[in-house]
Order: structure tokens, then C-alpha cells, then sequence
């Protein structure tokens, strides 16, 4: 009896906790691959892009997601434009109040 309950606890430690593993070595049960990359805001890119480079590809995965998914995400944000912030500038200084000659 025991030792069916202690074979139960391995178990579940096991399969449920991880029981010293790290987390991200962990394949879980689906791999997150969507929404298609082409349909992402470039902010929804760029968070996609730096949460998947917090991760060294694994086999076929990325943390949770699918490697193939991470890679065509950080290559379609490496490729696009970059966002321009206008700047305004000063008008340039009178120079007909400067001094006259």
C-alpha cells in the first residue's frame, strides 16, 4: 500500500511540478504558433519578437511557442520599417536683427 502511494507521488511530482526541471525545457501539451505573423500590429510583432528572443530555440520550440513561429516573428519585426517620431524643430533666429554694417 505504501508503496503504490509513494509510486503515485513520483507521479504526480513528475508529470505536475516539474520536480527540478526548468520550466521552459518543459514541451507543453501545444506549441502556440498563431495568430498568422502577417496579421500582427507592429506593436503586437514587436512584443511577440522580444518574448520569443528570451528564449535559446530548444528542438522545435522557443519557451511555449513553436520555434518556426518565433523565428518567422523576429524576422518579419527585423524587416519592417521603424517607426518615425516627427521632431519639431526651432524656427530658425532672425537674422535681420542681428547688427548691421
Amino acid at each position: 500500500m505504501h508503496a503504490d502511494l509513494a509510486a503515485l507521488l513520483i507521479l504526480l511530482c513528475a508529470a505536475g511540478l516539474g520536480c527540478g526541471g526548468d520550466s521552459a525545457d518543459l514541451a507543453p501539451v501545444r506549441l502556440i504558433h498563431a495568430p498568422p505573423v502577417g496579421k500582427l500590429d507592429p506593436q503586437q510583432l514587436r512584443s511577440l519578437s522580444m518574448e520569443c528572443e528570451k528564449y535559446a530555440p530548444n528542438g522545435s520550440m522557443r519557451g511555449r511557442y513553436d520555434a518556426a513561429y518565433c523565428d518567422e516573428a523576429m524576422a518579419a519585426w527585423s524587416d519592417s520599417p521603424l517607426q518615425m517620431v516627427p521632431v519639431q524643430k526651432k524656427p530658425p533666429p532672425d537674422s535681420s536683427a542681428g547688427p548691421k554694417q
